[in-house]
């Protein structure tokens, strides 16, 4: 990923180094490593790098590398304070943006390394000098390497921003769609009321809260009489219709917020009622009841009509439990069946003990 960037500025690092070879009368040999170095090495280090089985960790390397032959450059023409500023700012910069600040340090001793091999071969001579031309040059040059980085990095810093707001709304949008999903799981496809697990988390929670606030909690289990005498005569999508149309009534009578309606299972449905007395649950019951009773059903053509079972349980009348509570009503469904069907019956002690129910219920 470095080979455009040492590509390029050491294209440009050659045209400003060769007006400093040509200010030395430098020999043939010199403008060869110089050729080999600027414009030959930059392949190399990436065929190096592109091979490698861990690539950014041979880049890394090759940076390093940079610094001992730059190092050995700056050494050779007796340190000129140009061009030496401007290699070693280059290979420092580099460093950092690949290691982090604690890079720096590597890429300092790597630049020390390359003037101290070339001073152990052949000592070292002090000539500052550059040319005017080279000076400026120089300047330009650094300049030019240390906006295309900033440039860079502006672009990065817009494309992370872009990516992370992406990320943002992909996260919304994953947030809201896990929402839908749990919703789903918590409602009956066919009723589109909450179904049984969603009653089994819902009743603890409230029954809770209501008990700490002092207040009752009432439970109505509904079961549609003779429904499958309805499935057997009319058939299985005419007994849908007559679920679908309690549950609409079940959802224009409980709108209050709080309130639930559940379709329990199969043709029973239960009515969650937090602050509602049982008094006021057996009025609300009295009115669904009534209200079904009269209602006609048409599935196919065909007109059908049939009544409720109701049984009614609350806290804390009839128990501080929610499994208790179920199992009051559940107890006073069974006891409207068998009074006939078409009733509402609330929860009592002796239904609750099986004495007031025949014999024949056990």
């Amino acid at each position: 990923m470095n080979r455009r960037y040492r590509s390029l500025f050491f294209a440009l690092g050659f045209v400003v180094l060769a007006t400093h070879l040509a200010y030395l009368q430098a020999g043939p040999v010199m403008w060869t490593l110089l050729v080999l170095q600027l414009l030959a090495y930059p392949q190399l280090a990436y065929w190096r790098a592109a091979r490698a089985e861990d690539s950014l960790r041979a880049e890394m390397q090759n940076l390093l590398i940079d610094g001992v032959l730059l190092g050995a450059w700056i050494a050779v023409w007796g340190m000129p304070l140009w061009i030496s500023f401007v290699l070693f700012v280059g290979v420092c910069v580099n460093v950092v943006i690949f290691m982090g600040m604690p890079g720096l340090w590597k890429g300092m001793a790597a630049v020390g390394a390359g003037v101290a091999a070339v001073a152990l071969v052949q000592g070292l001579s002090f000539r500052p000098h550059t040319e005017l031309h080279t000076s400026l040059l120089c300047i330009a040059l650094l300049t030019s390497y240390l906006l295309f980085f900033a440039n860079d990095a502006y672009r990065r810093g817009v494309s992370l921003r872009e990516s992370r707001r992406q990320l943002g709304e992909q996260l919304a949008e994953i947030t809201k769609l896990q929402a839908q999903l749990q919703e789903q799981a918590q409602r009956d496809p066919l009723t589109g009321l909450h179904n049984r697990r969603f009653l089994d988390e819902a009743l603890e929670r409230e029954l809770a809260a209501c008990t700490a606030a002092g207040l009752p909690l009432t439970l109505v289990l509904i079961d549609i009489d003779h429904f499958k005498r309805i499935n057997d005569t009319y058939g299985h999508p005419a007994g849908d219709e007559m679920i679908r149309q309690l549950a609409g009534l079940l959802r224009e009578r409980v709108r209050d917020d709080g309130l639930i309606a559940c379709r329990y299972g199969g043709e029973e449905f239960l009515l969650m009622l937090p602050g509602t007395t049982v008094a006021e649950a057996e009025a609300l019951a009295e009115d669904i009841r009534a209200t079904f009773e009269s209602l006609r059903v048409v599935a196919d053509g065909q007109a059908m009509r049939t009544t409720l079972s109701i049984g009614v349980a609350g806290f804390p009348e009839h128990g501080a439990r929610a499994q208790r509570l179920v199992l009051r009503a559940d107890h006073a469904l069974y006891a409207a069946k068998l009074r006939g069907r078409n009733r509402v019956v609330v929860s009592s002690d002796e239904l609750a003990s099986g004495r007031a129910l025949p014999a024949a219920a056990h």
